[in-house]
């Protein structure tokens, strides 16, 4: 009787499990400063090691809270100058709509996160001149802020000018205000929706000149495809009693070497009431150049 108390005892007891060899703690430990490597590394660990999987798992959890928390410190102690990233392109562009033609594209983007704040500027110009004369110029630049109040939800902010004669207008500045969403969240694949009201200012060619009150919805998705490689999708509505404009931006990033990446998008303008004679949509074809800084 008291052998098979003894057994049942014995089997009631989980199975510890195995140590991680010491070749496997070595390779996992010198890709935690990667996170991309780090899951490719964990991955074949796990696959390779099964029994040892519960202390794999352990290890990896330890490893990401020594990283939350570093993070947390570096951004509390971070200055106003200190943590911008960004990257800046150069290319060529093929354009159709208002104007049919290819030419030059350059672009910027500069970014800063901290613990409550992320903030973002971006500017494009998209220029041809054809026997010293312009047959295609836009610029745009725009910053938005996001005050994150939640693990998800956040506060948005958003400045944008944009100046496009070909499409009918020489100068328009938007001014927003918003509250938005992250409905994926993940490592690979983030989705944010927002929205809320906004001001805009905008001198057509013809001279004209409107003040409008708008409401202004956007989409930010980001699909980490590889390591190496990038999908990203941003799309704005902004309607007011006059107009609609929508503005959809697709760029698939390769990196090439640690610095340097290659670049195409794809993007798409429409206006639901532009100035007579001109067309309702442009797209604009680019293939850039992108070195990270």
């Amino acid at each position: 009787m008291r052998a098979a108390f003894a057994l049942l005892a014995l089997l009631a007891v989980p199975a510890l499990a195995d140590p991680i060899p010491p070749p496997v703690a070595a390779m996992i430990d010198a890709a935690a400063a990667n996170p991309d490597q780090l899951r490719v590394v964990a991955e074949i660990a796990r696959k390779t090691n099964p029994a040892s999987v519960a202390e794999i798992d352990a290890r990896l959890a330890a490893i990401n809270a020594a990283a939350a928390k570093a993070r947390e410190e570096r951004l509390a102690a971070q200055g106003a100058l200190d943590g911008w990233t960004g990257n800046g392109e150069v290319g060529g562009f093929i354009s159709t709509g208002n104007t049919n033609n290819r030419g030059l594209a350059i672009g910027i983007n500069i970014a800063k996160e901290t613990r409550h704040w992320k903030h973002a500027f971006r500017g494009q110009v998209d220029y041809q001149e054809d026997q010293g004369v312009t047959s295609r110029e836009r610029y745009f630049t725009g910053y938005e802020g996001n005050w994150k109040f939640s693990p998800r939800g956040f506060a948005v902010l958003a400045l944008s000018f944009e100046k496009d004669r070909f499409s009918g207008f020489t100068s328009r500045f938007t001014e927003a205000l918003g509250l938005g969403y992250r409905l994926i969240d993940g490592k690979r694949v983030t989705l944010a929706l927002d929205g809320g009201p906004a001001l805009r200012q905008t001198m057509l060619t013809t001279g004209t000149s409107q003040s409008e009150l708008a409401a202004r919805a956007a989409l930010n998705a980001k699909w980490v495809i590889t390591p190496a490689i990038s999908l990203t999708e941003t799309a704005t509505y902004t309607s007011d009693q006059r107009n609609s404009s929508f503005l959809s931006l697709s760029q698939l990033t390769a990196r090439l070497n640690g610095r340097l990446s290659a670049r195409m998008s794809y993007q798409v303008n429409n206006e639901s009431n532009p100035p007579a004679g001109r067309e309702n949509t442009d797209t604009v074809t680019r293939a850039t150049l992108v070195y990270n800084f």
